[in-house]
C-alpha cells in the first residue's frame, strides 16, 4: 500500500538521498544475504524494533531540522506553509480548512501531518475498492478466510480467536502485516533519518510513479491535488462504507434488506430483530398494512420517505409505520436514547408553543418585570435573576430523568422511553394507549417545528402572535393554566420480553415508579417508601448510611428551629446588628466558633471511641445505627409497632428538615435578607442572588 502512486513533489537536491540503515550490534553493516535467512517471525520482531529505533532517531535528530524548515516556510505568510489542498473545488477562492488551527499552533509538525494525510488517503482509496470488489470477485484460498463476509473477514483472516496463541494459528493477514512493516521500513524510515529529514517538499513522496507525472508544473500540481482530494474523500467514504456494512449486515450497496440482520459490531446492538408477528392485537395488524411492503428478498421502504428504506431499528416503537429516519440515526445510536430525547424535546416544545402564544395574547404573571415582549423575556429574566432559580429546579428534576434512562439502558427496569409512571387520563386498552402515544409523538414533532417557526417569525416581524396583527394591550390575566400528561411512549412490543404497552417498570420503586426498587432496604425503617434514587445502598454499608442520615436529620431539625429563633433571640455577647441569619453566622465571636468546633469534635470522637470511618464505625459492636443511648428509656413499655412508628416519624421529620434548612438558606440568598418576612419591603427580585463571598474570601478580607 505504501508503494501506490505517490504524491510527487518537484525534484530537489534531496531527490536521491543515500539509504542509510542502522548499524549492527557489532558495529558492522547488516548484509542482505543474512537478512534473507531470517525466519518470518523474527523478521516481524526486527521490523517492530527497527520502527521504535526510527521513531527515537527521528524525534531527536531530524525533527529539529524539519521543525526549522517548516517554521521558516510558515513565516512566509502562506497558509499551512504553502501546502496545496486548500483550494476550493467550487469557487476561485481558498477555503483554508483548518478548524482546529493546527497549521498555526503546530507549524513544526506540518510535514508529518501531510505525510500522514497522504498515506491514510492512499490506503483508504485502496481499502474502499477492496471493500467492494470481494462482493463480486474472490481470491482462491482457505474458505475460512477467503470466503468470509466482509464484516468478519478481519477476524477470520488473522487466525480467529486463537491467533495469539502461537504462529501455528496465524492466518494470511499476518503475512500482510509483515509485508506492510517491511515496506514501511524500506520507504519511510530512510526518509526520516536522511540528512534533510521529513520536510514539506518530500512529505508523501516515495519516488514512485514519476513516469505518470506531467512535465508541466500546473498539470503536475493538478494531479497532486486530485490525489489529495480523492484521498480525503476516500477516508470519509471508507468510514461510512464500513459503518453501513456493520449496521446493515449486507454487502454492497449496503442497503437494509428485509430479513437480513447485522450480526457483528457494537453499533448493531440497538437494531431489534425484525418480525412480522402481531404483538398488540388488531390495531397492530392494521398498522402493519400501512408499510410499503416489498417482495420477498427486497427492501421495506419508508412510508414518509418512499425513496429510502425504512430503518429496522424503529420496529416495535410508536411511529414505526411512518418509517421516518432519513439520516439513519436509529442505526448508529441506541433507539431508546433517541426516543427519550425526542419525547423530552417534544414535550418541552409543546409547552413552549402554548406558552409563547398565551403570553402574546396577554396571559402574564402579575408584576412589572413580566410586562415585556416575549422576544425580550429571556434576557430580562436573566438580568432579573429568575432564570438561575428555574435552572436549579430543572436540574434537580433532570437528575431523576437521567437516573431513569440510565437504569433503563442498563436493563435494570422494563421502563419504556419517556415513561415517568404518570397515568392520569391514560387509556386502559392497548389500542387507546398506542393511539395516545402516536398523538403525543406527532404533536410533539409538530411542536418542535412550530416553535422554531414561531421564534423565527417573531424575530423577523417584531410582532406578537400571529405575527401579522397589531400588538394587543398587555393585561394582568391570571387565568393561565396548562398541563400535560406524560403518558410515556411504551412500545408496541418489548423485544425478547413479550411485555405489553401498559407494563410498568420491573420492581419499580413506590416513591419513584420510573426507577428500580432498591434491593438493600429490606428490614430497615422507612423501607416502605423504597426511596434510594442514587442506589447508595447498593454501594455503601447500609449501617453507615443510616447513621449518617439520622445524624444529618437530627442536626437539621435543630438547625431549622435555630434558624427561625435566632432572628428574634440572641445569646448574651452575640451581635444583634442584623436579622439575616446568614450574616449572623459570619458575625459570631471567634471564641464561640472555637467552642462550637471543640464540642462537636469531642462529641464525634467520644461517641464512636475514635472509630469514625465507614470501615470501622460498626466494628466489634452490635449497636444500631443512630442509637447513642440517649432518651432510649422513653421507648420502655411500648410495643414493637409503636417503636417503629416513632423511629419512622423521626426519620421522615429529619428528611423534611434537611430539605427545609436548605430552602431557608436558599431563601435568604435570594432575597438577600432575613427569613421573615418572606418578601422584604422594597424587594424587586433576585438580583445578585449568587454574589456571596466564600469563607476564605471572608477570612482574607479581614472579616474574622
Amino acid at each position: 500500500m505504501a508503494l501506490s502512486p505517490a504524491f510527487v513533489a518537484a525534484p530537489g537536491p534531496w531527490a536521491n538521498p543515500p539509504l542509510r540503515g542502522a548499524k549492527a550490534s557489532n558495529g558492522g553493516d547488516p548484509r542482505p544475504a543474512d537478512a534473507s535467512k531470517i525466519p518470518l517471525t523474527e523478521a516481524a520482531v526486527a521490523a517492530i524494533a527497527l520502527g521504535a529505533a526510527a521513531s527515537a532517531t527521528a524525534k531527536f535528530g531530524a525533527s529539529g531540522r524539519a521543525r526549522r524548515s517548516a517554521v521558516a516556510r510558515c513565516a512566509e505568510g502562506k497558509f499551512a506553509g504553502g501546502l496545496i489542498g486548500n483550494e476550493s473545488a467550487f469557487s476561485s477562492f481558498d477555503y483554508n480548512f483548518d478548524p482546529l488551527g493546527i497549521a498555526e499552533r503546530c507549524p513544526q509538525y506540518l510535514p508529518w501531518f501531510r505525510e500522514a494525510e497522504l498515506k491514510h488517503g492512499r490506503i483508504c482509496m485502496l481499502a474502499w475498492v477492496g471493500l467492494v470488489v470481494p462482493e463480486f470477485v474472490r481470491i482462491p484460498g482457505p474458505p475460512a478466510c477467503y470466503e468470509a463476509p466482509i464484516v468478519d473477514a478481519y477476524k477470520a483472516c488473522i487466525g480467529g480467536e486463537t491467533w495469539n496463541q502461537g504462529p501455528e494459528n496465524w492466518g494470511p493477514l499476518i503475512q500482510v502485516f509483515c509485508w506492510v512493516g517491511l515496506i514501511e521500513m524500506l520507504s519511510s524510515f530512510p526518509k526520516y533519518v536522511s540528512r534533510e529529514g521529513l520536510t514539506l517538499l518530500n512529505a508523501g513522496d516515495y519516488r514512485i510513479g514519476l513516469q505518470f507525472l506531467p512535465k508541466d508544473s500546473e498539470k503536475a500540481k493538478e494531479m497532486k491535488l486530485k490525489e489529495l482530494k480523492n484521498g480525503r474523500l476516500a477516508m470519509l467514504a471508507f468510514g461510512g462504507a464500513i459503518t453501513q456494512t456493520v449496521l446493515s449486515g449486507t454487502g454492497f450497496p449496503w442497503m437494509y434488506a428485509e430479513g437480513k440482520e447485522a450480526t457483528a459490531g457494537c453499533l448493531a446492538s440497538s437494531v431489534p430483530k425484525m418480525s412480522t408477528k402481531s404483538s398488540i392485537g388488531s390495531s397492530r395488524v392494521a398498522m402493519k398494512g400501512q408499510f410499503n411492503e416489498a417482495p420477498a428478498g427486497g427492501y421495506k421502504m419508508s412510508k414518509s420517505v418512499p425513496f429510502l428504506p425504512a430503518s429496522p431499528a424503529l420496529e416495535g416503537y410508536a411511529g414505526e409505520e411512518d418509517g421516518f429516519d432519513p439520516m439513519g440515526f436509529s442505526l448508529a445510536v441506541d433507539i431508546r436514547w433517541l426516543r427519550e430525547a425526542e419525547l423530552k424535546h417534544a414535550r418541552v416544545c409543546m409547552l413552549a408553543t402554548v406558552g409563547w402564544i398565551a403570553t402574546d395574547l396577554g396571559m402574564r404573571v402579575p408584576g412589572e418585570v413580566f410586562k415585556v415582549s416575549t422576544i425580550d423575556a429571556h434576557d430580562v429574566l436573566v438580568k432579573f435573576g429568575a432564570m438561575p432559580q428555574m435552572l436549579v429546579w430543572f436540574g434537580y428534576a433532570e437528575l431523576f430523568g437521567f437516573l431513569a434512562i440510565v437504569k433503563m439502558m442498563e436493563g435494570q427496569t422494563d421502563r419504556k422511553p419517556g415513561d415517568f409512571g404518570l397515568r392520569a387520563f391514560y387509556p386502559k386498552d392497548e389500542k387507546g394507549q398506542y393511539d395516545m402515544q402516536m398523538r403525543e409523538l406527532r404533536n410533539g414533532r409538530l411542536a418542535m417545528l412550530a416553535f422554531s417557526g414561531i421564534v423565527t417569525a417573531a424575530v423577523l416581524t417584531g410582532r406578537p402572535w400571529p405575527f401579522f396583527a397589531t400588538k394587543p394591550e398587555i393585561s394582568d390575566g391570571t387565568n393561565f393554566a396548562s398541563g400535560s400528561t406524560l403518558c410515556g411512549s411504551g412500545t408496541t412490543k418489548a423485544t425478547g420480553r413479550g411485555a405489553t404497552i401498559s407494563a410498568k417498570a420491573l420492581e419499580a420503586s413506590k416513591s419513584l415508579p420510573f426507577l428500580p426498587k432498591p434491593q438493600n432496604l429490606e428490614g430497615w425503617v422507612g423501607e416502605e417508601q423504597e426511596f434510594d434514587p442514587l442506589q447508595f445502598s447498593d454501594t455503601f454499608d447500609m449501617k453507615w448510611l443510616r447513621e449518617a442520615e439520622l445524624k444529618h436529620g437530627r442536626v437539621s431539625m435543630l438547625a431549622t428551629v435555630g434558624f427561625i429563633t435566632q432572628q428574634y433571640v440572641a445569646f448574651p455577647g452575640f451581635p444583634t446588628t442584623s436579622q439575616n441569619q446568614l450574616e449572623q453566622f459570619w458575625l459570631a465571636p471567634a471564641p464561640a466558633w472555637a467552642t462550637l468546633i471543640f464540642l462537636v469534635g469531642f462529641i464525634e470522637s467520644s461517641s464512636y471511641g475514635g472509630k469514625i470511618t465507614m470501615l470501622d464505625m460498626f466494628e466489634d459492636t452490635d449497636r444500631e445505627p443512630g442509637d447513642f443511648n440517649f432518651g432510649k428509656d422513653k421507648l420502655n413499655g411500648k410495643t414493637e409497632a409503636e417503636v417503629k412508628d416513632l423511629k419512622l416519624k423521626e426519620l421522615n421529620n429529619g428528611r423534611l428538615a434537611m430539605m427545609a434548612i436548605g430552602g431557608m438558606v436558599h431563601h435568604n440568598l435570594v432575597v438577600n435578607g432575613p427569613l421573615f418576612p418572606t418578601f422584604p419591603a422594597g424587594w424587586v427580585g433576585p438580583q445578585d442572588s449568587w454574589k456571596t463571598d466564600s469563607f476564605m474570601t471572608f477570612i482574607y478580607s479581614g472579616g474574622v
